[in-house]
């Protein structure tokens, strides 16, 4: 059953309120007007606007028209109001639907009331008209008195004004009902009203216009809204666009809401052929990312081979959820080629030094020959080996020598077997392949592979362990290597530069290095001269370490002859290192412009070691004190820093150890896992 619609025309006007309230409101107004009494019966809002017109309007002038702005400044007005305009306009039509033949107009006016659209039958439209009420008159209270779309603009609330209450009594005639239109900062941005002659007055009036004003302001404020969040998406969008990582967006259904210009070049696909369509169509997951999506579980650096159309790309992912409430919303996948990110921890751990040959400095028959040696050694693949106390240099010539190879565009990664535990060390020269499960990540690359198609340089090789040994064997005679945790091979691509400072014909015969493992690293030998050996390239060696502290000083140091001559009698144990300690600390105590004379050398340099230093005997000595402290580093890397821990390791008491790391400056928390 439908119901009928009842048109407004059809309701029978409020006829009785024509004798009494007319009268009343009249009565009223005379006595304000006549007396400028206001009689209780008078609403506040009136009596106010009443007070204020009269001190410049005189109620009794017939011919008090609204200002009328020119043509110019209407379609000024209107062009600023337009957004108000054209959404107010279909709200008056649907209105005037309901009151057509009612004799009523609708009127549309910014927050200054000026007119900006009317709208209703002719009849009204001529009375309008007649009394000014036309597109660009103002009706504010200072033009045309006491009226519903002044006052609902000032008192930012609905108001009906009827018959008498009008301060004009040439609007004593008709009733208006406004409502103000606000924004959503609650700023009035203008009013919506009904006008109607008095002897046609129907209750429905401020309803109406009540009703059309909130229309209004909400369906400005959707758009305003919608404008906003378009304009967020866009911006979305183009941050989406910039960023390096792939970025796909699915719903719980799986079709593909997004993909940002990097995952296009992953996946080698345009954007406006996925977007819209179910994403299972074109990428296929592996199983344990389809799980981990079905659970809504959170996955970060993942590596997985995804097949996109009719090829596979390996890739590092992330995922994670948005979600309604309780509801799936989107699937968020984030995504990077696995051999990009290698590429980027290649860079981030790989040292690309711009030392060369000619950083070798010294004109010396021992530096010669190394440089000699090292320029023969540059253009060839074979290992090389090289020999030398500690502090003689052997990190810049192994740098050199990389950046004067064919691989000097490659990354130069070092592998310093001292300070790593010897049950890491298998992990830290293969990698770590986790498991596949999702809850893993996809495991750490070893110093191998992250100088794959560069240089590797190990230091101290001579404390490999027998294991690690083993799996270096495989990769300079098989070219492959595998990762902890997995049976998968990859392919290597490195050239090894060894260094040790002790004697591995010792080691070997001993059991604890491998002799094809020497064999195969000593293609290329080089022995790296100790200091005292090449005593005639101190001085330059001096002024090099002079123009470095020079710079990080900030003032030109120089040294005095005599305390040059005082440093060529000394045997230079620690070598470079011990030459670059010495001058520092000299530079550290000096004060002004002055040159370092033999005052600032330490006492050792005055008084050198009486005793001949065997220089073969000298390599494969290391101080007791040494000797402890790498103990104590060992156990400390271990252990993870666990105090406890080390403790029971080392044997000996917590006060001992404290004390001993203490004197060692080593910090348990340096070596707590992040």
């Amino acid at each position: 059953m439908t119901e009928k619609l009842v048109h407004i025309s059809e309701i029978t006007p409020q006829e009785s309120r024509s004798d009494s309230i007319d009268q009343r409101l009249l009565e009223n107004w005379l006595a304000f007007v006549n007396r400028r009494e206001i009689l209780t019966s008078v609403a506040a809002h009136i009596a106010v606007s009443w007070q204020r017109c009269s001190a410049f309007l005189n109620p009794y002038d017939e011919f008090a028209q609204p200002f009328k702005v020119d043509s110019g400044l209407l379609l000024a007005m209107q062009a600023a109001d337009f957004n108000l305009i054209s959404v107010a306009r279909p709200v008056m039509e649907d209105i005037y639907q309901y009151i057509e033949r009612t004799n009523t107009a609708i009127v549309l006016a910014n927050s200054a009331c000026y007119i900006l659209e009317i709208l209703g039958d002719a009849s009204m439209i001529d009375m309008a008209s007649q009394n000014g009420f036309i597109n660009g008159a103002q009706i504010s209270e200072a033009k045309v008195g006491t009226n519903a779309f002044a006052l609902s603009v000032s008192e930012r609330v609905p108001a009906l004004v009827t018959g008498a209450e009008h301060f004009l009594q040439r609007y004593h005639s008709i009733t208006a009902a406004a409502s103000p239109i606000f924004d959503l900062s609650g700023r009035p941005l203008g009013t919506l009203g009904l006008v109607s002659s008095n002897n046609q007055h129907n209750p429905y009036l401020l309803a109406l216009s009540a009703a059309g004003a909130q229309s209004i302001a909400s369906q400005m404020w959707n758009d305003l809204l919608l404008a906003e969040q378009n304009s967020q998406v866009a911006q979305l969008n183009t941050i989406l666009s910039t960023v390096s990582e792939g970025v796909l967006v699915r719903n719980a259904d799986g079709t593909l809401l997004h993909i940002n210009a990097a995952a296009e070049k992953i996946f080698n696909m345009p954007a406006h052929a996925l977007v819209g369509r179910d994403s299972k169509n074109f990428l296929s997951f592996p199983l344990f990312l389809e799980e981990a999506i079905q659970r809504q579980e959170e996955l970060s650096n993942v590596r997985a081979k995804v097949r996109a159309f009719e090829h596979t790309v390996e890739l590092i992912l992330s995922l994670k959820f948005v979600k309604d409430k309780n509801d799936l919303k989107w699937v968020i996948l984030t995504l990077r080629r696995a051999s990009d990110v290698l590429e980027l921890a290649q860079r981030r751990f790989g040292t690309l030094a711009l030392k060369s040959l000619d950083s070798l400095e010294g004109h010396s028959p021992p530096i010669r020959r190394v440089r000699q040696l090292a320029r023969v050694a540059v253009s060839a693949k074979a290992c090389i080996l090289i020999r030398g106390e500690r502090g003689t240099g052997k990190s810049l010539l192994a740098t050199a020598i990389h950046n004067e190879s064919m691989r000097r565009d490659e990354p130069f990664v070092i592998f310093a077997c001292s300070s790593i535990p010897r049950d890491l060390m298998m992990t830290e020269l293969l990698g770590l392949e986790k498991n596949t499960s999702s809850k893993e990540p996809w495991g750490q690359p070893g110093k191998l592979e992250l100088a794959q198609g560069g240089t590797i340089f190990i230091q101290d090789v001579d404390m490999l362990s027998l294991e690690a040994q083993a799996a270096l064997l495989n990769v300079l005679e098989l070219g492959i290597a595998q990762r902890i945790g997995t049976s998968k091979p990859f392919s290597v691509d490195v050239r090894v530069i060894a260094a040790t400072m002790v004697d591995l014909d010792d080691l070997i015969a001993r059991g604890l290095f491998r002799s094809d493992l020497y064999y195969r690293l000593s293609s290329f030998e080089i022995s790296m001269p100790p200091l005292r050996d090449r005593m005639e390239d101190l001085p330059v060696l001096a002024e090099t370490v002079l123009k470095h502290l020079s710079e990080q000083f900030g003032r030109p140091i120089v040294i005095a002859p005599e305390a040059l001559a005082l440093m060529q009698n000394y045997p230079w144990p620690g070598n470079l290192q011990e030459l670059e300690a010495v001058l520092g600390r000299a530079v550290s105590q000096m004060s002004g412009d002055e040159a370092i004379s033999a005052d600032y050398l330490p006492d050792f340099i005055h008084h050198p070691f009486s005793l001949k230093i065997d220089s073969s005997q000298f390599i494969s000595i290391r101080s007791l004190g040494d000797m402890e402290r790498e103990t104590f580093l060992q156990s400390a890397r271990a252990c993870n820093g666990n105090v406890n821990k080390m403790v029971k390791v080392l044997g000996i008491s917590r006060t001992t150890l404290w004390r001993k790391m203490k004197q060692y400056n080593i910090h348990p928390k340096d070596f707590h896992q992040k």
